[in-house]
């Protein structure tokens, strides 16, 4: 009789879940991955083995614990930078005043291109520059006529 009945132990069984990304560790893991952003919503499906609707659907039930992951990351991003005096645009901009100021007083051709060198980092700084227009360099021979003197001439 003993050998009829069949006894299945906890640690046997799969538990079932309506969304294994609900789960603890796994909840918290994607929440970090979105925050950080450096992957697409189709590949952590991917890697989650779920769809992309799947975590498009996450992302949004959860946007406000990815955004408070995303300031904490950006928050020590910034601890880390705040030694270093060149991450702050205020002190980049000081700095090329100061370049400026110090070649001005200077008459030679080599300060005066400093001084619009530091000139000109301030206005991309600041944005006042356009963006920069892209050549197109061809392969293409280019021939060129001179009108009214004769070629022997030349």
């Amino acid at each position: 009789m003993a050998d009829d009945v069949r006894v299945q132990r906890s640690t046997d069984l799969d538990i079932p879940t309506k969304n294994p990304l609900e789960r603890g560790w796994r909840k918290a893991q994607l929440i970090r991955e979105l925050a950080r952003g450096e992957l697409s919503q189709t590949r952590l499906g991917e890697i989650h083995g779920v769809s992309q609707a799947s975590i498009s659907r996450f992302a949004t039930r959860y946007s406000g614990d990815i955004e408070m992951v995303r300031y904490h990351l950006a928050e020590r991003l910034q601890e880390g930078a705040e030694h270093l005096w060149v991450a702050n645009k205020q002190n980049r901009l000081a700095e090329y005043q100061s370049t400026a100021e110090r070649m001005a007083e200077v008459n030679t051709p080599r300060s005066h291109e400093i001084k619009l060198a530091a000139l000109k980092a301030v206005a991309e700084e600041l944005g006042d520059l356009p963006a920069r227009t892209q050549v197109n360099v061809s392969q293409q021979t280019v021939s060129y006529e001179i009108v009214g003197i004769p070629y022997e001439d030349i």
